[in-house]
């Protein structure tokens, strides 16, 4: 039933500036919001049904595209919900490993490349790969390997993708458990990489190769702000500092040697290494870990008070994190934990065109406790003010 009010509810809150939004009675069964007068939001599930969804990122063609850790890509009505099958990449789902980033050409009117990065078996071990796909206005086909023997593992395989404002393509990668892998400049494990839209190292890259950034562990959550053109990441800790980055072109960002700031409140050491390797420390740490994961800049005028926020999910953590930015984008003035164990683990956040907000749950991932309709989609508006 709730797919059948989504159109009126999204169109009420945006043109009536949310005084008045239809309430789907569905929604206090699956565990959304039931519309008070007091909520601050209102939720409602766009679709559900899905396992493990990884990215969700905005279509060229106006609809939600997401990406399933177990290789299959769809697309979501932002009307009715309605979930359609596009394509499907042959991948190994084994613990972290499977189907994750994904990011459009900027081109996609005349060049209809979509990428992803995925999992796959080289021998008896895992490995990763940078991967395109042409959309023919109803499937993905021909699957082009961009990039492959990107080290990889069952856990800490990364992956997302960003198209920066220079027309290139960012991707993370994990150390694939291989902790000696982050610091060395001829793995593409632990890094911050990029590419031009062919799938070759960048030529101004600060190496020579298609290293962007070295010494991240996880790093799951990727994205530019539209207006500084900084680029952020999000970056699981091991039990202890998580943390959000700014990432700058050459620069250390300390794993396995730091870990969270330079102040040798783990490991001895840290400030000497620092200082020594020109390490960069995050805006932000947590311990205990959080498990941030995907990412966006909140750029809208929809709910008050968000606009120049970086929002990110979290696994561990279960919630929503807003970070106020200052100004320039170069520090956190506040944050604010949202959702906080309302919908289990959350992987993924993307911003809607006129503001509104999409969550991906993860509670299928085999670390979460599903309910029924899990894993969704859910839909976040300002509530009743």
């Amino acid at each position: 039933m709730q797919n059948r009010f989504l159109a009126l509810l999204l169109a009420g809150a945006l043109s009536a500036g949310c005084e008045k939004v239809p309430t789907d009675p569905d929604d206090a069964q699956d565990g959304t919001s039931g519309g008070l007068a007091s909520d601050p939001f209102r939720v409602s599930t766009l679709a559900s049904g899905l396992d493990t969804p990884w990215d969700l990122a905005w279509g060229p063609d106006n609809q939600i595209w997401v990406t399933e850790r177990r290789g299959v890509i769809s697309r979501v009505d932002t009307s009715l919900g309605r979930i359609t099958r596009v394509g499907q990449i042959d991948i190994v789902e084994r613990s972290e490993s499977g189907l994750m980033g994904m990011a459009f050409h900027p081109d996609f009117d005349a060049r209809p490349f979509v990428y992803f990065t995925h999992s796959y078996m080289r021998g008896s071990g895992i490995q990763n790969r940078l991967v395109r796909m042409r959309y023919d206005g109803t499937r993905l086909g021909n699957l082009e390997v961009l990039v492959d023997n990107i080290p990889g593992a069952p856990n800490h395989d990364g992956s997302r993708l960003a198209i920066g404002p220079d027309r290139l393509l960012y991707m993370t990668t994990g150390d694939a458990q291989n902790r000696a892998l982050p610091q060395d400049l001829t793995s593409l494990a632990g890094k911050v990489l990029r590419f031009t839209l062919e799938g070759l190292p960048a030529p101004e890259n600060p190496f020579g190769t298609a290293v962007y950034s070295f010494g991240h562990r996880n790093a799951q959550g990727l994205v530019f702000h539209p207006v500084t053109r900084m680029l952020y990441s999000t970056e699981h800790g091991p039990l202890d500092n998580d943390e959000v980055n700014r990432i700058e072109m050459g620069r250390n960002y300390g794993w396995p040697d730091v870990r969270g700031f330079c102040d040798n409140d783990v490991l001895p050491g840290e400030q000497a290494f620092c200082q020594a390797n020109n390490v960069v420390e995050p805006l932000r740490a947590w311990t205990p870990t959080i498990a941030p994961a995907g990412a966006d800049i909140y750029n809208a005028d929809l709910i008050p008070g968000w606009k120049g926020s970086l929002l990110f999910t979290t696994l561990r953590g279960a919630a929503l994190i807003r970070l106020t930015l200052s100004a320039d984008g170069s520090r956190v003035v506040s944050q604010e934990t949202l959702f906080q164990d309302r919908f289990g683990r959350l992987r993924d956040v993307l911003v809607g065109p006129r503001g509104e907000v999409y969550l991906a749950t993860s509670n299928r991932d085999g670390r979460g406790n599903p309910v029924s309709g899990d894993d969704r989609i859910l839909l976040v508006l300002p509530g009743r003010q």
